[in-house]
């Protein structure tokens, strides 16, 4: 679903993502590679295909977009021990499949604790504000920006029920005119209802749909 946001065209992505067309650059945040490693460190037996599911949705949108460049709004991976030798391979491969593609990664709080991916990754790491375009890519939301700015961490959801029918909640793009919150893309995340501002425009998506919310219903996210 294409939109018009600070003099720029954007696609929004039903998989959870952003399309920039005019700079061939995906936008994405809150992969939380790894997260299913985490949970068997500390004894729980989850198995990886969240992860390896991801990274063949984001594959998709590569070869679908022509995508040169993706931005990586925070928390690539999960925690430290998200590093595990099969989340290692997996990343190594997607990477081999599309070398020549330019990475970066803006560090989220998750990120502070993991560490910087492998150095084979060969994805470049910032500190927040990464400026791109008079834009600010960001993990954490800002309160009065100065500057607009894409960021996640809120891992976005909304619900709805209509009259006689059972409550939907879904993950969603919450758009404003200073700044966009992106769903999160990692498929192993939870999702926490959006507090929405004058202005806001939200778009549910399932990960193969995407729907726009009237403004006539914005009034409650609960």
């Amino acid at each position: 679903m294409r939109i018009q946001w600070q003099g720029e065209e954007l696609d929004l992505l039903p998989e959870k993502a952003i399309f920039w067309k005019r700079q061939m650059t995906l936008f994405l945040a809150d992969p939380h590679f790894g997260k299913a490693a985490s949970f068997r460190k500390a004894g729980i037996p989850v198995s990886e295909a969240s992860s390896e599911n991801d990274l063949f949705n984001l594959s998709f949108l590569i070869r679908q977009t022509n995508a040169r460049t993706i931005v990586f709004l925070g928390d690539f991976f999960h925690a430290r021990t998200s590093r595990a030798k099969l989340v290692k391979k997996m990343l190594s491969d997607w990477r081999c499949r599309f070398p020549n593609l330019e990475l970066h990664l803006i560090r989220g709080n998750h990120d502070y604790k993991s560490g910087d991916p492998w150095e084979e990754l060969k994805i470049q790491c910032h500190n927040e504000p990464f400026v791109l375009n008079e834009w600010e890519c960001r993990h954490h939301p800002l309160i009065n920006p100065s500057n607009p700015y894409l960021a996640g961490h809120l891992h976005p959801g909304y619900s709805l029920q209509g009259k006689g029918r059972p409550r939907v909640r879904s993950a969603c793009f919450q758009v404003g005119r200073m700044r966009i919150i992106l769903p999160a893309f990692g498929s192993f995340t939870g999702l926490q209802n959006v507090k929405l501002e004058s202005h806001d425009q939200i778009f549910m998506t399932d990960g193969k749909n995407l729907m726009k919310i009237p403004c006539s219903l914005n009034s409650s996210s609960d």
